[in-house]
This record gives structure tokens, sequence and C-alpha cells, in this order.
């Protein structure tokens, strides 16, 4: 009886550490395929950027510039 206890905690101790070795193996295919989704978002975001900047420059001088600058006659 003995020994038929200590063969089956053997084996239930190798499947723990079958189950701890696959654990660790999940957990870094998890973060490296984190890791590619936030590269794969950055490059999304970068290739549709919408900051136009023709729609934000200025247009020239305003009445204050005018008015600072204006050259006496």
């Amino acid at each position: 009886m003995i020994g038929k206890n200590i063969v089956r905690s053997r084996a239930i101790a190798s499947d723990f550490s079958r189950w701890s070795a696959m654990s660790g193996f999940a957990r870094e295919t998890a973060e490296t395929a984190f890791d590619f989704a936030g590269i794969l978002y950055n490059l999304v975001m970068d290739v549709r950027d919408c900051y136009r900047p023709e729609l934000h420059y200025m247009r020239g001088p305003g009445p204050k510039w005018r008015a600072k600058h204006q050259q006496c006659n």
C-alpha cells in the first residue's frame, strides 16, 4: 500500500510540473502576442494618421502684428 501511494504522488507531482511548464509557455506566448498586437496597432495608427497640416496652418499675420510692425512714414 505504501509503495503505491509514493508512486501515485510522484505521478501527480510530474503532472503539476508539466502544467507549470505549460503555463509558462502559455504566458510567454500571450506576452508575445500582446507585444505583436501593440506593434500592429501602432503601425495602423501611423498609417491612418489623420493630421493634415494644411488644415491647421496660419494664414498670415493678424491685426495686432500689423499694428506692432507698422512702418513709420
